[in-house]
């Protein structure tokens, strides 16, 4: 009888992918991972990661960090305020949990920047609980093999949750995130050479709206929101600690670079940035000045 858990996981460990969180994963190394992998890809982030560790190595020494210094580390990666809000959730750990990230649920999904996806990770990955972590792909895999049809989102979870092995939550969720994005396509499955094709009820075919549902509408990244927030925080990266310089003067080098004014003007994309704790802007009769937080 075609045993699907043992299956993927004797593929995974042939084939898993080679990460340096997951040769060690310690729950900080683990949740650093997954905030980074937040709308990114993995192989953009393990060059960041390995700088982000080297520059913090434990989730006390992220605590203790200036918001400026977790900037800088974070640029190129997209998304900053997820890089202030691991900054916040570590401080929370220190202060509330004597610096061990909780494990349980609940408690975990009250920290910021901690969805449920990532609340599943963690307690999988790094605490070993028999928890499903339900990001696209495992939705994706999950559902494709249990069900071969589009599902409500509770029959998916319940699925994923009686596939988990006991004891190896861990490695079965990341063989099937790994399967996922390398196999188990969303437009165009690998479905011959996929070690779960023995009693998978979507083989040879992507279900009915399958790639719609986890898409969402696109909005064109050159002269967007987070394409101004994004040139205008770049540039203040380059200011020493504690500086802050006239915002005409940034919009100034930036027209220089071909960044034409935002449409709402540049005050507005650092007030932006300013609620968001990454930038401080002040304004006063005659100027305004910005600098990071």
């Amino acid at each position: 009888m075609f045993d699907a858990r043992r299956a993927l996981l004797d593929w995974y460990a042939q084939y898993g992918r080679d990460l340096p969180w997951r040769r060690h994963p310690t729950p900080y190394r683990v949740l650093l991972s997954e905030i980074m992998l937040q709308q990114t890809q993995v192989d953009r982030i393990v060059p960041y990661f390995e700088a982000f560790v080297e520059r913090f190595p434990t989730l006390a020494d992220l605590a203790a960090a200036e918001t400026h210094e977790v900037i800088r580390l974070w640029g190129g990666l997209g998304y900053n305020r997820r890089a202030v809000q691991l900054r916040n959730l570590a401080r929370i750990v220190m202060e509330q949990y004597g610096g061990e990230l909780p494990q349980d649920r609940h408690a975990l999904l009250a920290l910021p920047g901690v969805g449920p996806y990532t609340a599943g990770a963690l307690l999988s990955i790094a605490f070993a609980h028999d928890e499903p972590a339900m990001d696209t792909n495992v939705r994706r895999v999950v559902g494709r093999y249990a069900f071969g049809e589009s599902v409500s989102p509770s029959e998916l979870e319940r699925a994923a949750r009686d596939f988990v092995p006991p004891g190896r939550a861990g490695e079965w969720n990341q063989a099937l995130m790994d399967l996922g994005s390398s196999i188990c396509l969303s437009r165009q499955p690998h479905c011959l050479i996929c070690p779960l094709q023995t009693g998978c009820r979507g083989k040879g075919r992507v279900l009915d709206g399958e790639t719609a549902r986890g898409a969402s509408p696109k909005t064109p990244y050159l002269r967007s929101t987070r394409y101004y927030r994004g040139r205008l925080l770049a540039q203040l990266r380059f200011l020493p600690a504690d500086t802050v310089v006239p915002l005409s003067v940034v919009a100034e080098r930036l027209g220089q670079y071909g960044v034409a004014e935002p449409p709402d003007g540049w005050e507005r994309v650092g007030s932006d940035l300013a609620r968001d704790g990454l930038a401080r802007i002040e304004t006063r009769a005659d100027s305004v000045t910005i600098g990071l937080a």
